[in-house]
């Protein structure tokens, strides 16, 4: 395909590529005025004799023309429409803005928005590139999944904030996926630490309604709540998700032993259970 350019009355029959048109023109530049055959002009470029005949037939002169003058009007036409073709329309603006956008959006959603295939939004983004455009890099991510493109993460974040206390199976069922999905984008993640470790982590509806009701029952006791509940060792189950770092869910609650009160703040669940294992000696004793 050739792009015709008329202006001085002269017509070119151009390449539609800039980076060919500039091409064709050091060739021409090269030759203009100089008593040289086309073999040596072809060396001098690395390319074949017949690409640099193409050269010369596209801006309407013959080689002996070329070679006898020492300017051609036609040269500044080319150069013109070189800066012409250089340019960026407004669509392609909005293309690199969208592509620099923080929502990281792939090339088939630019050209979805746009009406263009993938190849074509590639190929603009490529010509801004060489225009000297600064483009967001697009690396693959290590864990090689993008997380700022993943839909399934974001609704996974707002979860998050909505209720922090689920199991992958409710969240399974809320976001009407496969439990494994769950898991696969959890991992990711936790990874880059999106996400708290007892997001999903536990597998038991009930311990998650034990926890809920030991935080707002300040005056039930981790025995009490384990009794109803069905639990045996409640406070040792607590004991052990502070092990795990994970005791900043449990509230600081208030003990009483031996008539006196006893104030407990990190430690709550330990000390309660200190305190069943020195009942228990006294009454073994």
């Amino acid at each position: 395909m050739v792009a015709k350019v008329a202006q001085h009355d002269i017509t070119l029959n151009l390449p539609r590529r800039p980076t060919t048109v500039e091409r064709y023109l050091k060739i021409v530049k090269f030759a203009l005025g100089r008593d040289r055959d086309v073999e040596a002009v072809a060396k001098h470029f690395g390319c074949s004799p017949a690409t640099v005949l193409n050269a010369i037939r596209a801006f309407g002169v013959t080689y002996d023309q070329v070679r006898r003058r020492r300017s051609l009007p036609q040269l500044k036409v080319a150069e013109e429409y070189i800066k012409l073709e250089r340019r960026l329309s407004e669509r392609d603006q909005k293309i690199v803005e969208m592509y620099n956008s923080p929502e990281a959006p792939t090339l088939e959603q630019i050209g979805r928005a746009f009406g263009l295939t993938r190849q074509r939004v590639h190929q603009i983004l490529k010509k801004a590139k060489a225009l000297g455009v600064k483009l967001a890099e697009r690396k693959t991510p290590p864990e090689g999944h993008w997380i700022e493109r993943c839909q399934l993460c974001k609704r996974l974040l707002e979860l998050q904030d909505e209720e922090p206390l689920l199991t992958r199976r409710q969240i399974a069922a809320r976001l009407e996926v496969p439990i494994w999905v769950v898991h696969w984008h959890l991992n990711r993640l936790k990874a880059r630490g999106l996400v708290k470790r007892h997001f999903g982590y536990f597998r038991s509806e009930r311990l998650i309604r034990a926890i809920t009701l030991y935080n707002s029952q300040p005056d039930v006791s981790a025995w009490k709540l384990g009794r109803t509940l069905g639990y045996k060792n409640l406070p040792g189950i607590f004991c052990e998700l502070e092990k795990r770092g994970l005791g900043y869910l449990l509230r600081p609650r208030t003990y009483r032993a031996r008539g006196r009160r006893r104030a407990a703040q990190a430690g709550t669940v330990i000390d309660a259970k200190q305190v069943f294992r020195k009942q228990r000696g006294r009454r073994a004793r």
